[in-house]
């Protein structure tokens, strides 16, 4: 006799008799919640074949997302005029990028602009907190000129990805010396369920060593632009996540359910918005709004940063 248990959308069989022919299954009882009573050694013997079943399942899913983290990989290696930073979260920077395409290259540059210097800068030098979270908001008034400049089907994109980069921004902890450090996962690939898990982020938490040598190979592919060494590199990220998972799932589930809380709060963040009366007819005016609207800036600092903004912009326009 065989015995189907389902629940959730994975499909589990289990025998009710050992290799030996013994019966290992006693009672069976249906309805919402199932009650498996066992004999002898059938505890060891369900879990192992609930554990290459689940793994089966798991690792038909590499086909799809090896040619994923591979693609993903490859846009490192690509040549390109300039390097821009790269935002550590997949779905949020392959938003981004979308967003940008077809965009001329000053346009660019003022949106990374908005990113390196108002949304997640690495360091704010002397700014407190209350004034690294209001260099924020003037980041997104930024923006919203900005996209002005963007094909129409691309605008709600673009500021969707920035507001999402903002909240990153909002969430930052900065130190005494004006270093900011964020959290920001590289979560979910494009299209995938909110409690993927990325495999990278995983080893670092619990095989720090493993992770040291697969950032060393990416990091070789990347100085080498070698494509071989990249596969290299993402062929050792998911063996290593595919052994660890057969040998102990469960950090793999706890992770999971962390992505989501981390993408609940990020979700969750609230960006105060002190620019409610911007001007966004043209740059001049822009800047004289969000001049006279600021509360909270030193003056000379807004009016140096909203001019770098204005550079890209004048250089555009001539």
């Amino acid at each position: 006799m065989k015995v189907t248990y389902q629940p959730s959308s994975v499909r589990y069989e289990f025998n009710t008799t050992d290799k030996n022919g013994n019966k290992i299954m006693d009672k069976l009882s249906h309805g919402d919640n199932v009650m498996i009573e066992l004999s002898g050694d059938a505890v060891e013997a369900l879990k192992e074949n609930l554990f290459k079943q689940r793994n089966a399942l798991y690792n038909e899913s590499y086909k799809r997302e090896l040619e994923e983290k591979s693609a993903l990989l490859q846009t490192f290696l690509k040549p390109a005029q300039k390097l821009h930073r790269i935002i550590p979260n997949i779905q949020t920077n392959d938003k981004l990028e979308k967003s940008l395409q077809g965009a001329d290259e000053d346009i660019v540059d003022a949106a990374y602009f908005i990113i390196r210097n108002d949304l997640i800068p690495n360091n704010v030098g002397s700014l407190t907190e209350e004034e690294r979270k209001e260099l924020i908001s003037v980041g997104l008034e930024k923006a919203k000129f900005l996209s002005n400049y963007l094909e129409e089907d691309k605008v709600e994109g673009f500021m969707e990805a920035m507001n999402t980069i903002a909240k990153y921004g909002i969430n930052g902890k900065m130190d005494v010396q004006g270093n900011v450090k964020y959290d920001i996962r590289w979560g979910a690939m494009a299209g995938a369920p909110d409690d993927y898990i990325s495999a990278g982020e995983l080893m670092q938490r619990i095989a720090p060593e493993q992770y040291k040598a697969y950032s060393s190979m990416v990091d070789e592919a990347i100085d080498k632009n070698d494509d071989r060494l990249l596969q290299k590199a993402v062929r050792f990220a998911i063996d290593w996540e595919r052994n660890a998972y057969q040998s102990n799932p469960y950090p793999f589930e706890r992770e999971k359910e962390k992505q989501v809380n981390w993408k609940k709060n990020v979700d969750n963040t609230k960006i105060s918005n002190h620019y409610t009366n911007t001007n966004h007819s043209d740059i001049s005016a822009f800047i004289e709004s969000i001049l006279t609207q600021n509360k909270i800036l030193k003056v000379d600092f807004l009016s140096d940063n909203l001019q770098g903004f204005a550079d890209f912009l004048i250089s555009y326009s001539k």
